[in-house]
């Protein structure tokens, strides 16, 4: 695989665009099941809660969430124009029972007023925020203190065995994720690193494993 297919590999996993961009939806739906379904896990859900995740995709797992109880309000929130389209149709009956939104984000500003969410959730974006302590400030000033963060990455040594994460990806080793959140105005309350089944990448097996980081504001 030449530089240019990498490229756009990459391109298409940071915001996935055009018919290219749905189908990648698509895969990430099923390559990511384990990871997802356990930070929903690690996220605790309760009724009243108002959960916000970043990067949700097409919105496959949405509903997971918003099941836990009828009081439960979702907004996904993400660059991509696509997948804003893919998720408000996979779940129009949750958008249109006003339990669900999905909202396209602009730039770096979260646009959502401060405290607006008991929990935050987030898989497979970190490596794409190009400012790590500006994202987690933002993430901070839109939960309620006491609020709760879930993010969900692969770990460097599983991504590093794929080529196109050399084009825009910044990887990291679990204790160096954790110390982001640390360093950034959040208490760190957990912290895992379990395998995942080997999944195969153009012809070649990987090891795989989901990092889960679970932080908490303050107050």
């Amino acid at each position: 695989m030449d530089e240019m297919q990498l490229r756009q590999i990459a391109g298409q996993l940071r915001q996935p665009h055009g018919d290219a961009g749905i189908e990648v939806g698509q895969r990430m739906n099923v390559g990511n099941e384990i990871i997802n379904r356990r930070a929903i896990a690690q996220l605790t859900v309760q009724p009243d809660d108002r959960v916000l995740e970043l990067g949700p995709g097409n919105g496959y797992f949405a509903r997971e969430i918003v099941t836990v109880h009828p009081s439960v309000r979702y907004v996904g929130c993400d660059f991509s124009n696509v997948m804003i389209e893919q998720a408000r149709q996979l779940n129009i009956d949750l958008v249109q029972s006003g339990q669900a939104q999905f909202i396209l984000r602009a730039d770096a500003t979260l646009p959502f007023a401060d405290a607006s969410f008991e929990k935050v959730l987030t898989i497979n974006t970190l490596y794409f925020w190009d400012d790590p302590a500006a994202e987690l400030a933002e993430i901070r000033r839109v939960l309620v203190p006491g609020g709760r963060i879930v993010i969900g990455i692969r770990p460097r040594r599983v991504m590093e065995q794929m080529a196109f994460v050399q084009y825009g990806f910044t990887t990291y080793a679990p204790e160096e994720a954790a110390d982001l959140l640390t360093k950034n105005g959040f208490k760190l309350t957990s912290l895992t690193d379990e395998p995942e089944p080997d999944q195969i990448f153009f012809g070649k097996s990987i090891a795989m494993a989901s990092v889960l980081l679970c932080g908490q504001v303050p107050g």
